[in-house]
């Protein structure tokens, strides 16, 4: 891992500054991008009402999520549910940004991929902090499959997920040719 550092190091966008304000400036937009659809779609459509985009496709449906993704605190009582869950988005923002950082060093992917998830973590852990809920409105089926409802904010945290996995395995097979070829 160290040689990938040293590699970004020669690069002119290398600098410290320069990564955090492209993290900032994707935190903020995506986060942005998605309170703002949420705010359309709660002024347009009350819970529970679907509106069709694409027939046999899309729907906007707009739904209250308290119990985390997929249904998965659903089970935890209620006085439990949201500290938890803060909790343990808190902890998740903080450990992805800290290995990615350890691990991959600053890079233009590296801060692409973390302002997408810090901008679509905080948008839904302000969801939670100040609603109690998450609200979901994009609902994707084709004929009897049928996705569960999501927000904005997932598509962005799951896209920079991607792209920092891609950049972990990127990283891992340089890393493992190198100590072949040592």
């Amino acid at each position: 891992m160290k040689l990938a550092v040293e590699n970004q190091a020669k690069a002119p966008t290398s600098s410290r500054g320069f990564h955090v304000v492209v993290v900032l400036a994707l935190t903020a937009t995506a986060g942005s991008l998605d309170q703002i659809t949420k705010w359309i779609v709660a002024s347009v459509l009350l819970p529970g009402q679907s509106l069709e985009v694409i027939p046999g496709l899309l729907n906007l449906q707009l739904r209250h999520n308290p119990h985390g993704a997929f249904g998965l605190f659903a089970n935890l009582p209620e006085q439990l549910r949201l500290p938890v869950l803060l909790a343990l988005s808190v902890l998740a923002i903080f450990a992805i940004v800290t290995y990615s950082i350890r691990a991959l060093g600053w890079s233009v992917t590296i801060s692409v991929s973390l302002g997408l998830i810090l901008g679509g973590a905080l948008s839904n852990l302000a969801d939670r902090a100040f609603r109690g809920e998450v609200l979901d409105f994009i609902d994707i089926y084709f004929s009897q499959a049928h996705w569960p409802t999501f927000n904005l904010a997932d598509m962005t945290i799951t896209i920079g997920s991607l792209i920092l996995v891609g950049a972990l395995i990127k990283t891992w097979v340089r890393q493992s040719k190198i100590a072949r070829e040592s």
